[in-house]
């Protein structure tokens, strides 16, 4: 389960991290970075979903200010995975209900903007 945010990091099951990552509902958690600055790209998307989750979860940065490109909103709904992008406060607060539900979900939280 993922603790808490504030801007510039993340603390999850007790552990500061400083940079994005992506958390598993297993609890891997990985350092992560997009190729585009600020933007989770289909390249990016795609990584998500080699976790074969049945959840998708996109933390856009404390003030919700993360692009996620049109590309992957499309490819997300044509292959129809749930895709929830929030404010990483919020999507924190959705990823633990779905992992709380036994829900196969992996997130990616940016932890600026």
């Amino acid at each position: 389960m993922i603790d808490s945010t504030r801007f510039g990091s993340i603390t999850i099951d007790g552990k500061t991290y400083d940079s994005d990552v992506v958390v598993t509902w297993e609890g891997r958690v990985k350092e992560a970075r997009t190729e585009v600055r600020h933007e989770i790209g289909e390249s990016d998307f795609l990584k998500l979903l080699f976790e074969r989750s049945d959840i998708v979860v996109i933390g856009t940065g404390q003030y919700g200010d993360m692009k996620v490109s049109e590309d992957v909103r499309k490819f997300a709904k044509d292959k129809k995975v749930r895709l929830v992008v929030k404010p990483t406060p919020e999507a924190i607060n959705r990823f633990n209900i779905f992992v709380g539900n036994g829900k196969r979900v992996v997130a990616y939280m940016h932890v600026t903007c």
